[in-house]
Protein backbone atom coordinates (compact mmCIF):
# COMPACT_ATOMS: atom_id res chain seq x y z
CA UNK A 1 0.00 0.00 0.00
CA UNK A 2 1.20 3.64 -0.77
CA UNK A 3 0.14 7.17 0.25
CA UNK A 4 0.41 10.65 -1.13
CA UNK A 5 -0.38 13.28 -0.20
CA UNK A 6 -0.41 17.05 -1.40
CA UNK A 7 -0.46 20.01 1.35
CA UNK A 8 -0.23 23.97 0.89
CA UNK A 9 0.81 26.40 2.76
CA UNK A 10 -1.71 27.91 5.76
CA UNK A 11 -1.62 31.17 3.62
CA UNK A 12 -2.37 29.43 -0.01
CA UNK A 13 -4.71 27.54 1.64
CA UNK A 14 -7.12 30.36 2.45
CA UNK A 15 -5.89 32.27 -0.69
CA UNK A 16 -7.46 29.60 -2.55
CA UNK A 17 -10.42 29.14 -0.66
CA UNK A 18 -11.24 32.61 -1.12
CA UNK A 19 -10.35 33.78 -4.22
CA UNK A 20 -10.32 31.08 -6.44
CA UNK A 21 -12.80 30.81 -8.96
CA UNK A 22 -13.04 27.12 -9.51
CA UNK A 23 -13.97 24.92 -6.46
CA UNK A 24 -13.50 21.27 -6.82
CA UNK A 25 -14.02 18.59 -4.41
CA UNK A 26 -14.29 14.91 -5.53
CA UNK A 27 -13.16 11.08 -3.79
CA UNK A 28 -13.66 8.08 -5.49
CA UNK A 29 -12.53 4.32 -4.95
CA UNK A 30 -12.04 1.93 -7.79
CA UNK A 31 -11.25 -2.04 -7.37
CA UNK A 32 -10.74 -5.39 -9.27
CA UNK A 33 -11.32 -8.73 -8.12
CA UNK A 34 -9.13 -10.94 -9.29
CA UNK A 35 -10.43 -14.50 -8.72
CA UNK A 36 -14.09 -13.44 -9.71
CA UNK A 37 -13.17 -10.80 -12.06
CA UNK A 38 -15.59 -8.34 -10.81
CA UNK A 39 -14.62 -4.38 -11.36
CA UNK A 40 -15.68 -1.53 -10.35
CA UNK A 41 -15.80 1.85 -9.41
CA UNK A 42 -17.70 4.89 -6.73
CA UNK A 43 -17.53 8.36 -6.63
CA UNK A 44 -18.68 11.52 -4.95
CA UNK A 45 -18.49 15.17 -6.37
CA UNK A 46 -19.89 18.25 -5.98
CA UNK A 47 -21.02 19.19 -9.35
CA UNK A 48 -23.73 17.97 -11.78
CA UNK A 49 -23.76 13.99 -13.05
CA UNK A 50 -20.07 13.02 -11.71
CA UNK A 51 -21.45 9.18 -13.12
CA UNK A 52 -21.52 9.96 -16.53
CA UNK A 53 -17.97 11.01 -17.11
CA UNK A 54 -15.64 10.28 -14.29
CA UNK A 55 -15.42 6.52 -13.56
CA UNK A 56 -15.21 3.45 -15.82
CA UNK A 57 -14.66 -0.27 -15.13
CA UNK A 58 -14.90 -3.76 -17.30
CA UNK A 59 -15.00 -6.98 -15.93
CA UNK A 60 -12.01 -8.96 -16.07
CA UNK A 61 -9.88 -6.20 -17.04
CA UNK A 62 -10.01 -2.95 -15.20
CA UNK A 63 -11.25 0.33 -13.25
CA UNK A 64 -10.32 3.50 -13.75
CA UNK A 65 -11.32 7.08 -12.39
CA UNK A 66 -10.50 10.57 -14.05
CA UNK A 67 -11.16 13.39 -12.02
CA UNK A 68 -10.53 16.84 -10.96
CA UNK A 69 -11.11 18.10 -14.85
CA UNK A 70 -12.25 15.23 -16.11
CA UNK A 71 -10.77 14.04 -19.15
CA UNK A 72 -13.50 11.11 -20.40
CA UNK A 73 -11.38 9.68 -23.00
CA UNK A 74 -9.05 7.80 -20.80
CA UNK A 75 -11.42 5.98 -19.59
CA UNK A 76 -12.49 3.74 -22.66
CA UNK A 77 -8.99 4.10 -24.00
CA UNK A 78 -7.51 3.25 -20.91
CA UNK A 79 -9.70 -0.12 -20.68
CA UNK A 80 -8.65 -0.78 -23.85
CA UNK A 81 -4.95 -0.54 -23.46
CA UNK A 82 -5.48 -2.75 -20.28
CA UNK A 83 -7.09 -5.14 -22.62
CA UNK A 84 -4.20 -5.40 -24.55
CA UNK A 85 -2.47 -6.36 -21.54
CA UNK A 86 -0.65 -3.00 -20.70
CA UNK A 87 -0.24 -2.65 -16.91
CA UNK A 88 -1.59 0.44 -15.38
CA UNK A 89 1.51 1.89 -14.94
CA UNK A 90 2.35 1.27 -18.74
CA UNK A 91 -1.55 2.62 -19.59
CA UNK A 92 -1.10 5.96 -17.16
CA UNK A 93 1.93 7.02 -19.39
CA UNK A 94 -0.36 6.51 -22.37
CA UNK A 95 -2.94 8.63 -21.48
CA UNK A 96 -1.06 11.34 -20.20
CA UNK A 97 1.47 11.64 -23.19
CA UNK A 98 -1.97 11.50 -25.28
CA UNK A 99 -3.72 14.07 -23.21
CA UNK A 100 -3.99 16.73 -26.15
CA UNK A 101 -4.83 19.26 -23.79
CA UNK A 102 -8.76 17.98 -23.57
CA UNK A 103 -11.40 20.67 -22.94
CA UNK A 104 -8.57 23.38 -22.68
CA UNK A 105 -6.98 21.68 -19.87
CA UNK A 106 -3.83 19.87 -19.45
CA UNK A 107 -2.07 16.90 -17.33
CA UNK A 108 -1.94 19.59 -14.49
CA UNK A 109 -5.55 19.19 -14.21
CA UNK A 110 -5.74 15.64 -14.25
CA UNK A 111 -6.41 13.15 -11.21
CA UNK A 112 -6.42 9.49 -12.45
CA UNK A 113 -6.00 6.52 -10.63
CA UNK A 114 -6.23 2.93 -12.69
CA UNK A 115 -6.50 -0.96 -11.63
CA UNK A 116 -6.67 -3.85 -13.65
CA UNK A 117 -7.90 -7.35 -12.89
CA UNK A 118 -4.33 -8.86 -12.32
CA UNK A 119 -3.96 -6.16 -9.07
CA UNK A 120 -1.80 -3.66 -11.23
CA UNK A 121 -2.44 -0.50 -9.66
CA UNK A 122 -1.40 3.39 -10.77
CA UNK A 123 -2.77 6.89 -10.06
CA UNK A 124 -1.30 10.45 -11.33
CA UNK A 125 -2.24 13.91 -9.31
CA UNK A 126 -1.46 16.60 -11.54
CA UNK A 127 -0.29 19.76 -9.60
CA UNK A 128 -3.22 21.94 -10.23
CA UNK A 129 -5.03 19.02 -8.54
CA UNK A 130 -2.96 19.19 -5.40
CA UNK A 131 -3.57 22.96 -5.51
CA UNK A 132 -7.41 22.24 -4.41
CA UNK A 133 -7.51 22.26 -0.37
CA UNK A 134 -6.04 18.15 0.41
CA UNK A 135 -5.86 16.05 -2.20
CA UNK A 136 -3.82 12.75 -2.31
CA UNK A 137 -4.56 8.88 -3.25
CA UNK A 138 -4.02 5.82 -1.06
CA UNK A 139 -3.17 2.51 -3.12
CA UNK A 140 -3.54 -1.03 -2.23
CA UNK A 141 -3.14 -4.45 -4.12
CA UNK A 142 -6.35 -4.43 -5.93
CA UNK A 143 -8.02 -0.97 -5.05
CA UNK A 144 -6.98 2.86 -4.87
CA UNK A 145 -9.00 5.23 -3.55
CA UNK A 146 -8.48 9.29 -4.35
CA UNK A 147 -9.51 12.72 -3.74
CA UNK A 148 -9.26 16.44 -4.53
CA UNK A 149 -10.85 19.27 -1.99
CA UNK A 150 -11.24 17.06 0.35
CA UNK A 151 -11.61 18.43 4.57
CA UNK A 152 -8.59 16.14 5.35
CA UNK A 153 -6.48 12.92 5.02
CA UNK A 154 -9.56 11.25 7.17
CA UNK A 155 -11.57 10.76 3.96
CA UNK A 156 -9.44 8.63 2.08
CA UNK A 157 -8.08 6.79 5.36
CA UNK A 158 -11.87 6.08 6.37
CA UNK A 159 -12.59 5.09 2.64
CA UNK A 160 -9.53 2.72 2.82
CA UNK A 161 -10.51 1.21 6.28
CA UNK A 162 -14.30 0.73 5.12
CA UNK A 163 -13.11 -1.31 2.14
CA UNK A 164 -10.55 -3.48 3.63
CA UNK A 165 -12.56 -4.13 6.35
CA UNK A 166 -15.80 -4.58 4.48
CA UNK A 167 -18.02 -8.43 4.72
CA UNK A 168 -20.08 -7.79 1.71
CA UNK A 169 -19.96 -8.55 -2.05
CA UNK A 170 -17.96 -5.66 -4.02
CA UNK A 171 -20.60 -3.38 -4.42
CA UNK A 172 -21.12 -3.31 -1.01
CA UNK A 173 -17.95 -2.80 -0.31
CA UNK A 174 -17.46 0.52 -2.65
CA UNK A 175 -20.62 1.81 -1.27
CA UNK A 176 -19.17 1.10 2.80
CA UNK A 177 -16.35 3.20 1.28
CA UNK A 178 -18.27 5.92 -0.01
CA UNK A 179 -20.51 6.28 2.52
CA UNK A 180 -17.72 6.14 4.72
CA UNK A 181 -15.84 9.08 3.14
CA UNK A 182 -19.19 11.30 3.67
CA UNK A 183 -19.16 10.46 7.02
CA UNK A 184 -15.56 11.38 7.60
CA UNK A 185 -16.02 15.05 6.17
CA UNK A 186 -15.96 14.47 2.28
CA UNK A 187 -15.38 17.17 0.18
CA UNK A 188 -14.84 20.84 1.59
CA UNK A 189 -17.29 22.38 -0.64
CA UNK A 190 -20.36 19.64 -0.61
CA UNK A 191 -21.60 17.00 -2.62
CA UNK A 192 -23.91 17.16 -5.38
CA UNK A 193 -23.85 14.06 -7.31
CA UNK A 194 -22.78 10.41 -6.77
CA UNK A 195 -22.73 6.98 -8.78
CA UNK A 196 -21.30 3.47 -8.27
CA UNK A 197 -20.87 1.32 -11.16
CA UNK A 198 -20.07 -2.45 -10.96
CA UNK A 199 -18.75 -5.01 -13.78
CA UNK A 200 -19.36 -9.07 -13.28
CA UNK A 201 -18.86 -11.97 -15.63
CA UNK A 202 -22.22 -12.23 -15.65
CA UNK A 203 -23.80 -9.07 -16.83
CA UNK A 204 -26.97 -7.97 -16.21
CA UNK A 205 -28.71 -8.03 -13.90
CA UNK A 206 -25.93 -8.51 -11.26
CA UNK A 207 -24.08 -5.48 -13.02
CA UNK A 208 -24.72 -2.10 -11.52
CA UNK A 209 -24.71 1.32 -13.18
CA UNK A 210 -26.70 3.70 -10.55
CA UNK A 211 -26.29 7.66 -10.46
CA UNK A 212 -28.08 10.32 -8.53
CA UNK A 213 -27.31 13.19 -10.73
CA UNK A 214 -28.56 16.01 -8.59
CA UNK A 215 -29.71 15.77 -4.74
CA UNK A 216 -28.29 17.68 -1.30
CA UNK A 217 -27.69 13.53 0.02
CA UNK A 218 -26.36 12.12 -2.98
CA UNK A 219 -24.50 9.18 -1.16
CA UNK A 220 -27.49 8.28 0.87
CA UNK A 221 -29.73 8.57 -2.06
CA UNK A 222 -27.26 6.32 -4.18
CA UNK A 223 -26.66 3.68 -1.14
CA UNK A 224 -30.73 3.70 -1.28
CA UNK A 225 -30.43 2.49 -4.77
CA UNK A 226 -28.09 -0.35 -3.89
CA UNK A 227 -30.40 -1.43 -1.68
CA UNK A 228 -32.99 -1.63 -3.58
CA UNK A 229 -30.95 -3.70 -6.41
CA UNK A 230 -30.65 -5.96 -3.81
CA UNK A 231 -33.92 -6.47 -2.67
CA UNK A 232 -35.19 -7.28 -5.89
CA UNK A 233 -32.07 -9.63 -6.47
CA UNK A 234 -33.36 -11.21 -2.33
CA UNK A 235 -37.28 -11.64 -3.69
CA UNK A 236 -35.84 -13.56 -7.06
CA UNK A 237 -33.94 -15.60 -5.03
CA UNK A 238 -36.30 -16.42 -2.69
CA UNK A 239 -39.18 -16.92 -5.08
CA UNK A 240 -37.10 -19.46 -6.77
CA UNK A 241 -36.39 -20.91 -3.00
CA UNK A 242 -40.42 -21.69 -2.95
CA UNK A 243 -40.61 -23.20 -5.80
CA UNK A 244 -37.17 -25.85 -4.94
CA UNK A 245 -38.30 -26.45 -1.59
CA UNK A 246 -41.17 -24.43 0.41
CA UNK A 247 -42.65 -21.12 1.71
CA UNK A 248 -41.09 -21.48 5.04
CA UNK A 249 -37.63 -22.23 3.76
CA UNK A 250 -37.80 -18.93 1.52
CA UNK A 251 -39.39 -17.00 4.32
CA UNK A 252 -36.08 -15.47 5.95
CA UNK A 253 -35.04 -14.17 1.93
CA UNK A 254 -38.11 -12.52 1.62
CA UNK A 255 -37.51 -10.73 5.27
CA UNK A 256 -34.14 -9.84 4.04
CA UNK A 257 -35.64 -8.38 0.62
CA UNK A 258 -38.17 -6.85 2.30
CA UNK A 259 -35.50 -5.03 4.65
CA UNK A 260 -33.29 -3.84 2.07
CA UNK A 261 -36.45 -2.20 -0.12
CA UNK A 262 -38.89 -1.88 2.09
CA UNK A 263 -39.96 1.75 0.32
CA UNK A 264 -40.25 0.13 -2.81
CA UNK A 265 -44.19 -1.44 -3.83
CA UNK A 266 -42.88 -3.98 -5.88
CA UNK A 267 -41.07 -6.39 -2.93
CA UNK A 268 -44.27 -6.02 -1.35
CA UNK A 269 -46.32 -7.13 -4.12
CA UNK A 270 -44.55 -9.64 -4.99
CA UNK A 271 -44.10 -10.96 -1.47
CA UNK A 272 -47.80 -11.07 -1.25
CA UNK A 273 -48.15 -12.64 -4.98
CA UNK A 274 -45.30 -15.82 -3.53
CA UNK A 275 -47.34 -16.31 -0.04
CA UNK A 276 -50.92 -16.55 -2.01
CA UNK A 277 -49.45 -18.70 -4.74
CA UNK A 278 -48.50 -20.90 -1.36
CA UNK A 279 -52.17 -20.49 0.38
CA UNK A 280 -50.06 -18.56 2.98
CA UNK A 281 -53.09 -16.01 3.30
CA UNK A 282 -51.91 -14.41 6.47
CA UNK A 283 -48.65 -13.40 5.16
CA UNK A 284 -50.07 -12.41 2.01
CA UNK A 285 -52.41 -9.96 3.69
CA UNK A 286 -49.52 -8.67 5.53
CA UNK A 287 -47.73 -7.83 2.66
CA UNK A 288 -50.93 -6.57 0.74
CA UNK A 289 -51.48 -3.98 3.11
CA UNK A 290 -48.03 -2.64 3.25
CA UNK A 291 -48.40 -2.79 -0.41
CA UNK A 292 -51.95 -0.84 -0.21
CA UNK A 293 -49.94 1.88 1.97
CA UNK A 294 -47.34 2.50 -1.03
CA UNK A 295 -49.18 2.35 -4.17
CA UNK A 296 -52.99 2.22 -3.32
CA UNK A 297 -53.75 2.59 -7.22
CA UNK A 298 -51.81 -0.07 -8.23
CA UNK A 299 -52.84 -2.46 -5.21
CA UNK A 300 -56.65 -1.24 -6.58
CA UNK A 301 -55.86 -3.17 -9.90
CA UNK A 302 -53.71 -5.98 -8.14
CA UNK A 303 -56.41 -7.06 -5.69
CA UNK A 304 -58.79 -7.73 -8.86
CA UNK A 305 -56.35 -10.61 -9.90
CA UNK A 306 -57.97 -14.03 -9.63
CA UNK A 307 -55.50 -15.25 -7.37
CA UNK A 308 -56.47 -13.06 -4.10
CA UNK A 309 -60.36 -14.35 -4.24
CA UNK A 310 -59.22 -15.79 -0.70
CA UNK A 311 -58.37 -12.43 0.73
CA UNK A 312 -59.46 -9.91 -1.35
CA UNK A 313 -62.22 -8.92 1.32
CA UNK A 314 -60.28 -9.41 4.52
CA UNK A 315 -60.61 -6.79 6.73
CA UNK A 316 -57.88 -3.98 6.13
CA UNK A 317 -58.11 -4.32 2.57
CA UNK A 318 -61.15 -2.39 1.36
Amino acid sequence: MSLRKFYLSPFLLLTLLFVSKNTWATFSIIACEQKTKVCAAGVVTNNLAVGASVIYAESGVGAIATQFETNPNYGPRGLALVREGNSAKDVLSVLLKQDNNFDGGSVADRQVAIVTSKKSVASFTGEHAQESMWSGVIEGRNYSVQGNGLVGQNVLDAMQEAFQNGQGNMAERIMDALLAGQNAGGQSTGSMSAAILVKTPAGFPHDIDFRVDNSRQPVKDLNELVNLHYARQLIIKAERIAARTSFDQAMSTIELAISKGEPWDRIWRRAARLAVKHQRNDEALLFLKQFKALNPKWFDIEIEQPQYEAVRNRTGLK
